[in-house]
């Protein structure tokens, strides 16, 4: 992954960042709430030989004691300086507890001895390090005097300390919250990049031409999606221009409009039906003549949510109870006419497969501007693939978060196989961002895509009724 990767991650799994920020954020808050309060007093030592006079005496004396001072800084916590610092203070603990709380140690080429003491008292860690320099210098002068009467060879002086700390050292609040932040950065993109790695679903007009090499021919968003947001104009206006740009790309790209346009996607469920809808509508809009055909024989649904009569359908024109144009049924204004899927088959595959289907085909793009045929998934049935063999060019429709990129390479590996001229995909249930961001003039209320006015009372009613029933698909 390059820079531009990154960046595209980021845009696209920015809330997943920010939760695992503020997750962050909120542990330090926790850990620094929960952490007791520690103080740390301190005590200085300053360490001797005595009776050392001359240039050279004084230097190899300072050297003895700076080999000395390395065993000091042992025998500060031992329970021979620690015992009598418990029976000073008149502290409740033992020399084994007392000794986890003080720390000793000399600095480099010094004849120093730091005391450290860590409590929950400011006052009381400091008594602890001024009561240990004073029996560590104690007992210093009893084990390195040779008797009472003659003077220890090394002593141990008092330098620093008797100043109680005025702020704790643990917790930390600034440095807690610094590695919350940073822990919650790491991981939240460490995660999102893994994420993005294990996400193979399409949701984007970017996914469609770097992963599956196909052109873009529109992003549509759910039917009515500003009106279950609450923004209706808005959300319709979107809506609108989606269509019309979707529309544009279909009349005026490559050979321009093509006779017949079959809709396909590779699973149920990804918007093949209301898409067909829609590419008959926006044409329609334009004075185009638009017929409607529901190839889907196995899960037919057009004839339901248009309000139509459904029979006889295509299945009785391709087995002969019918003719053409006894089936077709009128249902918006302008130049719609829609084929309904009529009776249930046994058998769809053989009869979408026959002569019948083609001459049928080549009988309505002779009498339409533009022929939109509806067809089952093409991962589980073979119906879409052999339509894709008779009709001029495909739309492949890709749902938004849902279509993965797999299933989309096989369905497109199918068409294939066939032979079939695929224009682009459309992107339905698409996002805010993946929209044109336009807005009416103020006062003004934009048209939801539709027919074109002036059609008769009961085929208004008509269409209203289904776009209703289109919303709670």
């Amino acid at each position: 992954m390059d820079f531009h990767d990154y960046l595209d991650v980021l845009r696209r799994r920015w809330r997943y960042v920010t939760v695992c920020v503020l997750l962050g954020l909120a542990a330090a808050v926790i850990a620094t709430a929960l952490t007791p309060r520690t103080y740390t007093a301190t005590a200085q030592l300053f360490v001797a030989t005595s009776g050392q006079t001359s240039g050279d005496d004084a230097y190899e004396g300072g050297l003895f004691t700076q080999q000395r001072v390395k065993s000091y800084t042992q025998i500060v916590t031992s329970p021979a300086v620690l015992d009598d610092v418990i029976s000073e203070l008149g502290l409740r603990t033992t020399a084994g507890r007392l000794a986890e709380k003080i720390s000793a140690q000399a600095p480099l080429d010094t004849t120093l001895v730091d005391i450290q003491v860590k409590d929950g008292s400011a006052t009381r860690a400091q008594a602890i390090a001024d009561e240990t320099a004073r029996q560590f210098t104690r007992y210093i002068g009893t084990i390195e005097g040779d008797s009472p009467a003659t003077p220890p060879l090394v002593k141990a002086s008092v330098v620093g300390g008797s100043q109680p700390p005025t702020s704790p050292t643990s917790p930390r609040p600034e440095l807690n919250v610094a590695i919350g932040l940073f822990a919650g950065v790491i991981a939240g993109l460490g995660g999102a990049v893994l994420r993005q790695s294990l996400d193979t679903s399409l949701s984007s007009a970017s996914d469609i031409r770097t992963r599956l090499d196909l052109t873009a021919l529109g992003a549509v968003p759910s039917p009515h999606e500003g009106q279950r947001r609450g923004t209706q104009r808005t959300g319709t206006t979107r809506r609108t221009e989606a269509l019309n740009q979707l529309r544009t790309r279909l009349m005026f790209g490559g050979d321009g409009i093509p006779d017949s346009l079959l809709i396909a996607s590779a699973l149920p469920g990804e918007g093949r039906t209301h898409t067909a809808l829609d590419v008959a509508l926006i044409v329609a809009r334009t004075g185009k003549r638009v017929v409607l055909v529901e190839a889907d024989l196995r899960r037919p649904r057009l004839a339901a949510e248009l309000g139509l009569r459904g029979a006889p359908g295509l299945t009785g024109v391709l087995t002969g109870a019918a003719s053409t144009h006894d089936a077709l049924e009128n249902w918006a204004p302008g130049r719609i006419r829609v084929l309904p899927s009529g009776p249930a088959h046994p058998d769809p595959d053989p009869l979408l497969a026959g002569p019948h289907m083609d001459h049928l085909l080549r009988t309505l793009e002779a009498d339409a501007d533009l022929v939109v045929v509806d067809s089952p998934p093409l991962l589980p049935f073979a119906d879409a693939a052999t339509l894709a063999t008779i009709t001029e060019c495909v739309a492949f429709v890709i749902r938004s978060g849902r279509t993965r990129r797999d299933d989309a390479l096989r369905a497109l590996d199918t068409l294939t196989a066939v032979h079939a001229r695929v224009l682009g995909a459309v992107l339905t249930g698409a996002g805010d961002k993946e929209l044109t961001d336009w807005r009416p003039p103020a006062g003004t209320v934009p048209p939801a895509p539709g027919p074109v006015s002036g059609s008769p009372p009961r085929e208004r009613h008509t269409v209203a009724a289904a776009q209703a029933r289109r919303q709670h698909e």
